[in-house]
């Protein structure tokens, strides 16, 4: 039998080489994505000296991934959680580039506030809806824990929110400094009180000295985009899970709302 030099015998078969070529390119690039499966993503680490302590802080390539208090309690908890989906490395280029996204918030850029969070540290649906709710929380505004439930879907489930806001992974960026008791107290916070205070009085929201939503404060709607005096027939009728609650008039204003035509908020401040 005549045997073609280009070609491969496979069993009784003759494969051209310039097809087994392509077979293996074709096999190299499956290789390669199944790879790009495997291989875990890269989280940027570092520490930041802030007006509200040290933070340990962690970014993954879809944004910020933890922000941890280091007064407060040791990070190994939060190390090990991120140890189990990231691979995490110390960049000194990255890490700087942490840092001024840090210091740029707390010398009052607050537009930074919009950077990318991840909530992979997050498992439980409920847990991802709420905190996803809260970013929309803009900065000179808060909301009560019994509206975020609200909002969240779950209108009873404020101790839900509770717990949702002490296990957050990422304060600061998802701001649960901003969820505050029905009553318009100042209410608890993982990283204490006066930290509470820091990064709300950093936004421009300031409790009054006995930590009560102060009497210039007005009420939003996140859906008309109208805010109100708290007395004003129309506030007391809007459904609790669109309302905020603003310092006052011009931050709401600040957050693109108009003032109502009934009760003309701007005249009270």
């Amino acid at each position: 039998m005549k045997t073609n030099t280009n070609s491969v015998p496979v069993g009784e078969l003759n494969v051209d080489d310039r097809e087994v070529d392509a077979l293996v390119r074709r096999a190299h690039a499956g290789i390669g994505r199944a790879m790009k499966l495997i291989r875990r993503p890269e989280a940027r680490v570092c520490a930041v000296n802030s007006p509200v302590g040290k933070l340990f802080v962690a970014e993954g390539p879809q944004g910020f991934v933890a922000i941890h208090f280091l007064a407060i309690k040791e990070a190994d908890r939060t190390i090990q959680a991120l140890s189990g989906k990231f691979d995490l490395i110390e960049n000194t280029p990255s890490t700087n580039a942490i840092r001024r996204v840090l210091d740029r918030y707390f010398e009052g850029d607050l537009s930074v506030l919009a950077h990318r969070v991840d909530l992979s540290l997050v498992d439980s649906e409920f847990q991802r809806r709420a905190l996803t709710m809260l970013r929309r929380v803009p900065p000179g505004a808060v909301v009560t824990y019994q509206g975020l439930a609200a909002a969240t879907g779950a209108a009873n489930a404020q101790r839900a929110i509770g717990n949702t806001m002490a296990s957050n992974p990422i304060p600061i960026f998802v701001p649960c400094h901003r969820v505050i008791r029905s009553d318009g107290s100042l209410g608890n916070y993982g990283g204490g009180i006066e930290r509470k205070i820091l990064l709300l009085r950093n936004e421009g929201f300031e409790f009054t000295g006995s930590l009560q939503v102060p009497e210039t404060a007005v009420m939003g709607h996140r859906q008309t985009h109208i805010f109100c005096r708290p007395d004003c027939s129309a506030s007391k009728r809007a459904d609790q899970s669109n309302q905020w609650i603003f310092a006052d008039a011009d931050l709401a204003r600040g957050a693109g709302l108009r003032p109502c035509k009934l009760c003309r908020p701007e005249r009270s401040q």
